[in-house]
């Protein structure tokens, strides 16, 4: 199994380097482990990610060396969206000098708002240059049956135009073919070639990181009216688009912090951290879910999610002009 590891001073000699992302349930390590060809990550079904932290497995396949790093699920949870961003910040230092390519892990079923979003989020933690590094690997491609993804892609526009927007494409893993079916990860490998031959053999880098980060801290800044007087309108894209970027940010903590609330409400989850907490999480839902909802639980459900709504509209009390 891979270990949580620390960022290397010695820097990645891997011929590939690749980061899985993903949210909970997507296929993110059964993914890793589809492509290593063994047991490399933890997989359990759960309704919260079995990943807390970022973990880095390496292996020679087709005669290459990768190394694949596994990351948190995007709806985590036992993570605060602040938390959550440290970790994927921190999977570009595990692959030093940086990944050549994100694999962001769908997962075919009916895409919900908050999931649409949250491929946003990973644009606006990552920056402009994370699209130019990414390959969308659609999981579990046997429930498709005789759809193709370009079909299911093609059911939400939105969907549809984020993956056209990705440089890598995208790629269909059938999760029933099993580890010992290598064609399908051949396939993915040559499209990874394919990808960095296109970026010249450059990777994504922590400078690229840290740009983003600035970028999202300076439009924060100038939403909340940190800056002092406020600078002539200039138009612009691309301040336009990190205004955008900064109010989907701003979204998806709340809807983050206000579903979190309100699994903490109902018990299914308790505060805080911990194996045991996250053992008993499967047990509680159950449990939950065979009996009627009592106006107990609905008011406890509500109120862990106004509770922690809150707390994310008084750190962006002023996001939005009344």
């Amino acid at each position: 199994m891979a270990e949580t590891e620390e960022p290397s001073a010695a820097g990645g000699s891997a011929d590939v380097r690749m980061v899985l992302l993903g949210q909970t349930g997507s296929g993110r390590s059964s993914a890793g482990n589809t492509i290593l060809g063994r047991e490399a990550f933890w997989t359990d079904v759960s309704p919260v990610s079995v990943t807390g932290r970022c973990q880095r497995a390496e292996g020679v396949v087709e005669g290459r060396r990768l190394e694949v790093i596994d990351t948190p699920g995007f709806f985590h949870t036992c993570l605060t969206p602040d938390e959550v961003r440290a970790e994927l910040s921190r999977c570009v230092k595990l692959a030093e000098p940086g990944p050549h390519v994100f694999l962001l892990v769908l997962r075919p079923c009916r895409q919900t708002r908050e999931q649409r979003s949250g491929l946003d989020w990973f644009s606006t933690v990552f920056g402009p240059q994370f699209l130019r590094h990414t390959l969308v690997l659609i999981t579990w491609g046997d429930a498709l049956r005789e759809k193709p993804a370009e079909g299911f892609l093609k059911e939400s526009e939105e969907l549809w135009e984020f993956v056209g927007e990705c440089a890598g494409g995208r790629h269909v893993f059938e999760n029933t073919r099993g580890r010992e079916e290598r064609s399908q990860v051949v396939e993915l490998l040559k499209k990874t070639d394919l990808l960095i031959q296109r970026n010249e053999g450059t990777w994504y880098t922590v400078d690229m990181l840290l740009q983003a980060e600035t970028a999202i801290r300076h439009i924060q800044r100038r939403i909340l009216g940190e800056d002092g007087e406020e600078e002539a309108e200039r138009g612009g894209r691309d301040e336009e688009e990190a205004r955008k970027r900064a109010e989907r940010l701003f979204w998806y903590e709340l809807v983050t912090a206000v579903g979190r609330g309100a699994v903490e409400g109902s018990g299914v989850m308790e505060k805080g951290k911990g194996k045991g907490k996250k053992v008993k999480a499967v047990q509680r839902a159950a449990a939950i879910a065979s009996t009627p909802l009592s106006i107990t639980i609905a008011a406890k459900v509500m109120g862990g999610a106004i509770r922690e709504g809150v707390k994310v509209l008084q750190k962006h009390k002023k996001t939005f002009p009344n």
